[in-house]
């Protein structure tokens, strides 16, 4: 991966450039960052030429990548969608504890403390959730339950060791999406695949699933 940097509309914009075994060049933002993947050899000039065509729309994605936290003294996390501003008073114990909209830190290592207390708060709300799901909607033993930083995923089903995982990120989330997913990984535990009875057996449990699942995707990991 190299990086560059191009002008938008008197603004320095950075981008990052993939060179792979492919035939074309792609171009997506992910993560407030626009990203090239393009063949081997393609010249620098001939992405920036694709790149100018397409200003238009990479400006509103770039402009609308807000981060969900900012892991710095005065920065912020965002939790079921509520903003708390980070105060840190480093005493060196991985403590975190919330106050009305601020989230103290007690040790410098910010984003490991946090990330550690988001991780508590999102495992709570998904056993309680869970053990609700099968309580009344499944029929099925109760799965081992694990939390990741996933890059392209919210969650995933290992239903040969009765286990699914979640990404940290749903703690930024609101309830109800992150209640899709859930679903979404315990449906896996009757049907394997992404098949239309996998998504009955969602619609049985979740009427409305579709609506959530569009706002998912609408949002970023």
């Amino acid at each position: 991966m190299k990086s560059y940097q191009i002008m938008f509309n008197q603004e320095l914009i950075s981008y990052d450039v993939y060179f792979k075994n492919m035939k074309s060049i792609r171009i997506r933002v992910k993560e407030g960052r626009i990203q090239v993947s393009a063949p081997y050899y393609t010249p620098i000039s001939f992405i920036e030429e694709n790149l100018y065509k397409y200003q238009d729309k990479l400006l509103p994605q770039l402009k609308k990548y807000v981060p969900y936290a900012i892991y710095q003294n005065q920065g912020y996390v965002m939790i079921y969608e509520k903003k708390y501003t980070l105060s840190v008073r480093d005493v060196q114990i991985m403590k975190c504890q919330i106050h009305e909209d601020v989230l103290y830190v007690y040790h410098s290592r910010i984003q490991d403390c946090v990330e550690m207390y988001l991780k508590k708060i999102l495992m709570d709300y998904l056993q309680e959730k869970i053990i609700e799901y099968l309580a009344y909607d499944f029929d099925l033993d109760m799965p081992l339950i694990e939390i990741k930083k996933y890059k392209g995923r919210w969650g995933s089903c290992f239903y040969k060791d009765n286990k699914v995982t979640f990404n940290l990120s749903l703690i930024h989330l609101s309830k109800d999406l992150i209640d899709y997913v859930i679903v979404h990984e315990l449906a896996h535990f009757l049907q394997a695949n992404h098949s239309h009875l996998f998504y009955q057996e969602i619609e049985k449990r979740m009427p409305d699933y579709k609506q959530r699942q569009k706002r998912l995707k609408e949002i970023h990991i």
